[in-house]
């Protein structure tokens, strides 16, 4: 009589690499959240109601902000896996920066905030531009929710070094970022804030991609901003 194979004993033979199935799911995820993100901007155009288009506005922006930490697991997992390799080459910032502030200056304008940059048009430095706009993109997502009226963004060479600096006259940080090393950014998980440190370990992760001379990029955190507000900056050799 033949005797039926376990089911059990067959799957666990098998062995799972949990983070692959991990990264196949945001890519099927990213897919479908940029579909729903479009389709919001779409009918947010076609909306003259200000406070309907200001509701869709909230949606647009949750849904960026969802992408844009699906593209940060992405990247830091491709990193881990020894898959991801700096793509450095020599970019203008000032066009770096406003090509990233472009679809935020809207919305800043609708909470009445006021963005300002200083950056010479002839700055040029040799960085991976998706991994720098990617460090932007977080910071313009937190600052939607916590500056109050004023963004100032300046980016400069200095001591053969690259600086870009961003300030808000938000509530400055937290005095756990300032407490905790960001390399345990895991341990500062909040089931009250669903704050993950993602964010700042991501833009730690991307400046120390920046290696020049023996030197890596960094990153640094203050209360130093307008009138008390956040300033963060990035340096890179």
């Amino acid at each position: 009589m033949k005797q039926r194979n376990n089911p059990e004993e067959k799957l666990s033979t098998k062995s799972m690499d949990f983070s692959i199935v991990l990264a196949g799911c945001i890519h099927d995820v990213k897919n479908s959240l940029s579909i729903l993100i479009n389709r919001v901007a779409e009918v947010s155009t076609a909306i003259e109601d200000g406070e309907n288009r200001l509701a869709l506005e909230q949606l647009q922006y949750q849904g960026e902000r969802i992408n844009n930490h699906l593209i940060q697991l992405l990247v830091l997992y491709r990193i881990d896996q020894a898959q991801y390799f700096a793509n450095i080459s020599e970019i203008g910032i000032r066009d770096l920066i406003a090509d990233t502030l472009d679809p935020y200056i809207p919305m800043f304008a609708n909470k009445n905030i006021m963005v300002s940059v200083r950056c010479s048009d002839d700055l040029y430095w040799y960085i991976d531009s998706d991994l720098i706009r990617g460090v932007l993109v977080n910071i313009m997502n937190n600052l939607y929710i916590y500056a109050e009226s004023r963004i100032e963004i300046a980016a400069w060479q200095e001591n053969q070094t690259f600086i870009l600096q961003i300030k808000d006259d938000g509530p400055g940080y937290p005095d756990e970022v300032f407490d905790v090393s960001m390399r345990g950014a895991q341990k500062r998980f909040s089931f009250k804030s669903s704050n993950t440190g993602l964010g700042l370990f991501f833009s730690e992760m991307a400046a120390e991609m920046h290696q020049n001379n023996g030197k890596k990029g960094y990153i640094t955190m203050s209360n130093d901003g307008i009138d008390g507000g956040g300033c963060f900056s990035i340096v890179l050799p």
